[in-house]
């Protein structure tokens, strides 16, 4: 693994102001428009090395489960509504949709893809993940980071990065990567932990210190977005913004079949509600388009 210093990815600024210290990790955020990041930043690579180190992440341990059937129906199910929405959203319809999951793992979204007759692709930068998957399901996995993935331009109906963003160390040079990868009018999906939810917004006014970058310590979360710095990262990439609101973690339009779970948590699935209600709901979603 090796770390770079970065820019600003949301405004371009080199302005970054550290918060706090973590291990051998900086939190902190640009003083210009407030985005928070990790500083120096890890750049992870395609490699076994990395294959080790996701496992200890906090919310990738359970990529490494069997994929389940009830899975694959969830994401069929949640593929399905989503494909609805682009339909509302630009009047369009695809006779094939052609998608790219972005941060696949282990892939079942991609699967559950092509099982609805997409042509999909999934890519991961995680070796063990992308051959398990390719072993379970068979769908077209390739292990390499999207920046050196090789597509054609305009290749793609769809990209989704569902919980993704948040941890690339260049999120502003994936989106330009993503625009150029989309067909004109194409959409992609963002799906992100909010930086300002509710629930931190308490944590900080309490007098807890950042220790965390999007809920995760790092070096999982690079990147911890909120509802500005997510538009002028956007704005800045070309793309037109088609809906951002907040959801919450047991959304089943949005979030993996993982995050469902907490469902038997009644306490936290009530505050979450309130926390969407006051639009500081746990996740970011974001439809965009190529215009």
């Amino acid at each position: 693994m090796k770390t770079q210093w970065i820019k600003c990815n949301a405004c371009g600024a080199d302005s970054y102001q550290s918060l706090s210290t973590v291990g051998e990790w900086s939190i902190g955020k640009c003083a210009k428009c407030g985005l928070i990041y990790l500083n120096p930043a890890p750049f992870f690579e395609p490699t076994s090395e990395f294959s080790s180190i996701s496992k200890g992440f906090q919310y990738t341990r359970y990529m490494h489960e069997k994929i389940t059937p009830k899975i694959f129906e969830y994401e069929r199910a949640q593929l399905k509504n989503q494909q609805h929405l682009i339909s509302r959203l630009t009047g369009q319809t695809f006779p094939l949709m052609r998608f790219l999951e972005v941060g696949c793992g282990s892939g079942a979204s991609v699967r559950a893809a092509t099982d609805i007759g997409w042509d999909a692709t999934g890519i991961d930068i995680d070796p063990e993940l992308i051959k398990t998957g390719i072993e379970q399901h068979g769908a077209d996995l390739r292990c390499t980071p999207l920046l050196q993935a090789g597509f054609e331009a305009e290749s793609f109906h769809f990209i989704r990065l569902r919980d993704v963003i948040e941890h690339l160390p260049n999120p502003y040079d994936s989106l330009v990567e993503i625009h150029r990868l989309l067909r004109p009018g194409g959409l992609s999906l963002i799906v992100a932990p909010n930086e300002k939810a509710l629930i931190n917004r308490i944590r900080f006014l309490l007098g807890f210190k950042h220790k965390m970058v999007a809920y995760a310590e790092p070096p999982h979360h690079i990147h911890g977005f909120t509802t500005d710095t997510m538009r002028r990262i956007l704005e800045r990439s070309g793309f037109k913004i088609l809906m951002m609101k907040t959801t919450i973690p047991v959304d089943p339009e949005y979030v993996t079949s993982n995050n469902m779970r907490s469902v038997k948590r009644p306490d936290l699935v009530a505050l979450w509600k309130v926390a969407r209600i006051l639009g500081m709901g746990n996740f970011l979603v974001v439809w965009i388009q190529k215009v």
